[in-house]
């Protein structure tokens, strides 16, 4: 998860639930966030200025993310229902300054009218619009992770100490750390520094480049990430015998190939 969006939505931000099924709510976020598009019921939505371009291709990467065998239905009908039901949405924004003024201006709504918005969750993810590839890869990979397989199956995936994939990371971290360590153990190969990416965070990050190194999209930027992830090929990947058990499980439908821009 790159800063920017560490900076603008992983304050993480979710709206109480008789509120978000609400149509005041969709009033709001139409208001704020004009543009939308739906991909299998999920919300993709951008401010005004976000260019067309930059909304189809974010959509065609959500879809091939969910339906990753191409034969036009999602691969795995709970995410769907997880995404949909925590209200998972991908913001964009043209610039970050053009995002940042957008969602300051919806939460300046929110609090003129006193509503809730005080119950946090990871259910947004933010993207600028003028990013990299792997931005948009990664941003809504987050997506999906942290709002559809963490809620579809929080005994597994979620982001919590004793989840299956929890027990993944702390060895790939070298141990358990609630708060980020200004040191990792030498025998870690996940070792992020962010003092600002918390316990459910780093999980976030995890399951980012485990999947998306064992699926080649890491293979030729070791020297760019080496300082938070080792294992960037799917050579490496059969050292995290744990995350590759779970990714191999077919009844999670994870996607076995990269989305194509």
């Amino acid at each position: 998860m790159h800063k920017i969006t560490k900076i603008l939505i992983l304050l993480p931000f979710i709206f109480s639930p008789s509120f978000s099924n609400s149509n005041e709510f969709n009033l709001l976020i139409n208001e704020v966030f004009p543009n939308q598009k739906l991909v299998f019921g999920v919300k993709i939505i951008s401010t005004e200025h976000t260019p067309s371009k930059s909304i189809n291709k974010a959509s065609s990467i959500l879809v091939q993310w969910l339906d990753n065998d191409n034969d036009g239905k999602p691969d795995n009908k709970m995410v769907i229902d997880a995404l949909i039901q925590n209200n998972g949405m991908l913001l964009i924004g043209k610039s970050e300054s053009d995002f940042e003024d957008s969602f300051d201006t919806l939460i300046e709504i929110f609090e003129e009218r006193n509503l809730d918005i005080d119950n946090f969750e990871k259910s947004i993810v933010g993207l600028m619009s003028n990013e990299p590839n792997i931005a948009y890869l990664e941003e809504i990979l987050h997506l999906i992770t942290q709002v559809g397989y963490a809620n579809a199956y929080p005994e597994i995936f979620g982001e919590f100490k004793g989840s299956q994939i929890s027990k993944a990371m702390d060895v790939a971290r070298g141990g358990y750390f609630e708060n980020t360590p200004t040191y990792y153990p030498e025998k870690a190969w996940y070792h992020y520094d962010d003092q600002t990416c918390d316990y459910s965070c780093m999980i976030t990050e995890y399951f980012y480049w485990s999947l998306t190194s064992l699926l080649g999209a890491q293979k030729n930027r070791f020297e760019a990430i080496s300082n938070e992830w080792e294992l960037n090929t799917p050579q490496k990947m059969k050292k995290d015998v744990l995350i590759l058990k779970l990714f191999e499980n077919s009844k999670f439908k994870i996607p076995i190939k990269l989305p194509k821009f």
